[in-house]
């Protein structure tokens, strides 16, 4: 499919400038408007984790108390990092909290699953008898089966609800990541409950085995379902589903190694930490490959609305960078203050969905109709943001990635006052045929 050609330059952009939103026009929804069900959703989840909570607090609310301030100690900090990763397309923020909250709320049915039925399915096997420590490698392999099952459930929704929301390997694996985040921090919750009947040297141990590497496995397991889910969303017609259950079976292979290698001494902990580690190494490139593909999609597409007047070829560089996109939002909020700031973040967050529905529109995953809509929300969107930035500009301060070049956030150059007329001065000699007294 070819894309439809660039709007003419002097396009009006007003209808859209005071609701405008790069996320919601390139996922087809109205501008500040909430989906319901995100909504039930959150609220479900949240309903869930505290009913797991409560259930441990009637057993010992100082155990609890203990578990939630231990397992709430690294998650600050991991979350930062999946967010670090995330910087170039943010994802909307409802919907990371939805998928934490979806994690949370997994874990907390399984231990109350687990509660129910007297089985601890969420256990500390090197510190409860009876744990996985002497439990059945169909036992391991299950638990594995039920919470990579739980976890992996939101992306497939996602990937069937909101595809568009999808555009790479990096969406998938920040999704993936905050599901398991969500699922650690109410996990450890129950590994700390039961540590405290062990004493403290039961919570240090605890706290070495799970306390921090929890949560990185977890997310790293399903941030490999998170990688299939990217790779069906971007496949056409369907055909990389596959990767979907791919993604699932590798998740609950790992899962079951490091389950059965917590309980099997420390030389066996360590080749299967060896091995997350060579896995997380090898994620970790997919998603730099990744950002790099997005940067050489910015290079190629919006070189072609230069004649609008939205972007310079120097503002196109600027785009392509993470580090002169830094640049440009700080001395946006140098000159323009908090707003400009915001207004920076639009238009390069516009930019970015603008360079990746072109790459949807070419491998047939938008029809022409919807390119054409979303194509000129997300024009009418860096319009808008560049508008306000420099109605906002004191005096003529040169972007720094353009000093001398082209920009679409320079200043117009002043023009010259008209000279103002001079008033009538009175002669100084008298006027002919007159006389003075």
């Amino acid at each position: 499919m070819t894309p439809a050609a660039p709007p003419p330059p002097g396009l009006a952009y007003a209808a859209t400038v005071a609701l405008f939103d790069p996320r919601a026009v390139a996922g087809g929804r109205r501008p500040g408007h909430t989906p319901v069900a995100l909504i039930v959703g959150v609220a479900a989840c949240s309903l869930v984790a505290l009913v797991a909570l409560a259930a441990l607090a009637a057993g010992g609310a100082l155990s609890a108390g203990i578990g939630l301030t231990l397992a709430l100690l690294p998650i600050p900090s991991l979350l930062a990092g999946v967010l670090y990763l995330d910087r170039l397309e943010p994802e909307p923020p409802g919907r990371l909290v939805f998928v934490f909250l979806w994690g949370a709320g997994s874990a907390a049915v399984v231990g109350l699953v687990g509660t129910i039925t007297g089985r601890h399915l969420i256990t500390t096997p090197t510190l409860r008898p009876g744990g996985f420590a002497a439990a059945s490698a169909a036992a391991i392999i299950g638990v594995a089966i039920l919470e990579e099952t739980l976890k992996g459930a939101v992306l497939v929704g996602l990937l069937l609800r909101r595809p568009q929301e999808i555009d790479g390997t990096h969406d998938g694996v920040v999704y993936g990541s905050m599901v398991g985040l969500g699922f650690a921090l109410i996990e450890n919750i129950y590994y700390y409950a039961q540590a405290t009947h062990y004493g403290f040297g039961g919570v240090a141990t605890t706290f070495v085995y799970r306390g921090v590497l929890s949560p990185l496995c977890q997310a790293l397991f399903t941030s490999l379902i998170g990688a299939g889910v990217a790779y069906a969303a971007m496949s056409s017609r369907r055909r990389g589903y596959w990767a979907v259950g791919a993604g699932w079976l590798v998740a609950v292979a790992l899962h079951a190694v490091w389950n059965y290698a917590l309980a099997a001494g420390v030389s066996r902990l360590a080749l299967a930490y060896a091995a997350l580690c060579a896995v997380f190494v090898v994620l970790l490139i997919a998603v730099i490959m990744d950002r790099r593909r997005i940067t050489a999609l910015l290079l190629r597409y919006l070189p072609e609305y230069e004649p609008t007047g939205i972007v310079a070829a120097p503002d196109v560089a600027m785009l392509s960078s993470l580090r002169d996109r830094r640049q440009a939002r700080q001395w946006a909020r140098l000159h323009c203050g908090l707003a400009g700031l915001r207004e920076m973040s639009e238009y390069q967050l516009a930019a970015t969905e603008l360079g990746l529905l072109h790459r949807r529109a070419e491998r047939g995953l938008v029809d022409d109709v919807s390119f054409g809509r979303r194509r000129d929300g997300l024009l009418a969107g860096m319009k808008a943001a560049t508008s306000g930035l420099l109605g906002r500009l004191a005096g003529p301060p040169r972007p720094p990635w353009a000093p001398h070049g082209p920009s679409s956030f320079r200043p117009p150059p002043a023009r010259p006052a008209p000279p103002a007329s001079r008033p009538d001065r009175p002669s100084a000699e008298p006027e002919p045929g007159r006389l003075d007294s």
